[in-house]
């Protein structure tokens, strides 16, 4: 899927601060009450997911595009391929919307977790 305007807003939005390196772009779409769940761990509130993308952006991550995708009023569930460290990957994620934000997020990266800061 190429055309981004099908896509819900609040994650046609993260896709377009993250290939815009746009940092508070994208801290603005996640709500106060942020809770995302990864195999890592659960990380919890804005602060938490601004360290995490702080160290995103060591990685160097591309978008590609995105593989399959659905979405409701309040939900958004996604594969999409993308480029780390120079590695072709395939992330799925599931997001809960609430107030416009993204309130709940789900992710991870299919074929394993790996450990990119090792």
């Amino acid at each position: 899927m190429t055309d981004l305007s099908a896509l819900h807003p609040v994650f046609r939005r993260q896709i377009e601060c993250m290939m815009a390196d746009d940092k508070q772009g994208l801290m603005e779409i996640y709500h106060p009450e942020v809770k995302s769940l990864r195999f890592q761990g659960v990380l919890e509130g804005k602060e938490a997911i601004s360290d995490l993308m702080e160290k995103y952006e060591d990685l160097q991550p591309e978008f590609l595009g995105v593989l399959e995708y659905v979405h409701s009023d309040d939900q958004i569930m996604t594969r999409s391929a993308m480029r780390i460290k120079g590695e072709e990957i395939v992330a799925v994620g599931s997001y809960v919307i609430r107030d416009g934000k993204i309130w709940r997020q789900f992710g991870c990266d299919e074929g394993g977790v790996r450990d990119w800061w090792a």
